[in-house]
């Protein structure tokens, strides 16, 4: 949900940089048609510029390996795999100039944009150019229901599936009734419509749902408001910037009767580190966090990004590396490069056959005639029909004395 510049552990739909409330609208990228050559060319549209370069560097990085092992593997349909990369920038208008560029260079699939506003500002100019496209790191819930014409893909999880995860959270700690606190714009009321979804199916109350500005210079009121409806746990959902205040004004609001408080992952690195620091202990020991877990356990796959670009962190590197190999495997399979032929079968590669996690494998698989279920880096992948995964796993993150995130344990969380 954060900021794509960050260094957190995060996915990228923030409602201070990617909310869809003010998206930028992007040009419509002009066609050239295109034809089936069994040449696969795949577009990378990842930020190499911006606050998102360092994620966009690390995505690319994973890209570029998936692709040469697959070229080692003796490419895709026996031809080698032709790679065109262009910059998403910082911005949905750049994005555009960047997805031109790659239709332009008639490419077949398009992995990215990183940020879920690019993905929701390009969406329909993708589904109208009838290209195949998959996003590692995109997670808004705007983008569940989109009418993709079932192009659209995400290996990382939605924010849907980060509002069970929260659900999950609370339910843990044994409270039966919880109240909300919002971004009040076009991330966060969807956020609070899912999360008050969850927590119902679990059997857990609601209570009030404030919504707050982001705009707004202090939250002493929305925080009072919470505290007086007796609830038992507090989830808020927020930015980085305005969330940590929000969260801090929570703490103090509730600091003679504390809560267990659950937060979403923008503010797994809230705006100021001093703030949660200034937070009672008795209050901070008690709030927790989720989000979407996006570093690579896979010491081969971190070896080979070390050795392709050693600046890369391997933040959402599964995620990228997953969008390379469910394409290349794809046209594989099908013989095709069509972009409506390989989202046909994408979903159906990541489930209910048998297990493999590289190109190379899954291709020795197929030609044995035996179906796939590609499990990718983290042994873990499984894309529902709505192209997005229908399991997730989520870190939960506390703050230590210095009001630094630290990781407790991850979680499991399916698709309702």
């Amino acid at each position: 949900m954060l900021a794509v510049g960050t260094l957190s552990l995060t996915a990228c739909s923030s409602p201070a940089t990617d909310a869809p409330a003010t998206t930028q609208v992007a040009t419509v990228p002009t066609v050239a048609a295109r034809t089936d050559d069994r040449v696969l060319r795949i577009g990378v549209l990842l930020p190499q510029s911006g606050e998102g370069a360092s994620i966009g560097e690390s995505e690319l990085a994973a890209v570029r390996v998936a692709v040469d092992q697959a070229t080692a593997a003796g490419g895709v349909n026996g031809q080698p795999i032709e790679l065109v990369v262009r910059d998403e920038g910082a911005d949905p208008v750049a994005a555009s100039v960047g997805l031109q560029d790659l239709l332009d260079n008639n490419v077949d699939v398009i992995i990215g944009p990183a940020s879920s506003t690019a993905a929701i500002a390009l969406a329909p100019a993708l589904v109208q150019a009838d290209v195949a496209a998959c996003s590692p790191s995109a997670s808004a819930l705007a983008m569940d229901d989109f009418p993709d014409n079932d192009l659209f893909f995400r290996t990382i999880p939605s924010d849907s599936l980060q509002a069970e995860a929260m659900a999950k959270v609370i339910e843990q700690t044994g409270e039966t009734d919880a109240s909300i606190a919002y971004v009040d714009d076009g991330y966060g009321r969807p956020f609070e419509a899912a999360l008050e979804i969850a927590l119902k199916r679990r059997g857990i109350s609601v209570g009030a749902a404030v919504g707050f500005a982001v705009d707004d210079s202090e939250f002493a009121t929305e925080a009072d408001r919470v505290a007086r409806s007796g609830s038992g746990a507090i989830a808020l959902i927020g930015d980085a910037d305005a969330g940590s205040r929000v969260l801090a004004a929570l703490a103090q609001a509730t600091a003679g009767d504390p809560r267990d408080i659950v937060v979403n992952d923008a503010l797994r690195e809230p705006w100021s580190i001093s703030l949660l620091n200034s937070v009672e202990p008795a209050a901070r020991e008690r709030i927790v966090g989720v989000s979407p877990y996006v570093r690579s356990d896979n010491a081969d796959l971190m070896q080979a990004i070390a050795a392709t670009d050693a600046n890369a962190t391997g933040l959402f590197a599964t995620q990228a590396y997953d969008c390379a190999n469910l394409f290349m495997i794809a046209a594989e399979q099908t013989g095709s490069t069509q972009a409506d032929t390989l989202a046909a079968v994408v979903p159906g590669i990541s489930s209910g056959g048998s297990v493999c996690a590289t190109f190379a494998d899954c291709v020795a698989l197929i030609g044995k005639g035996r179906n796939i279920d590609y499990d990718g880096p983290s042994g873990r992948l499984a894309l529902g029909d709505s192209g997005d995964p229908a399991t997730g796993v989520f870190d939960v993150f506390s703050f230590d004395e210095t009001g630094r995130d630290v990781s407790a344990r991850q979680i499991d969380v399916q698709a309702r």
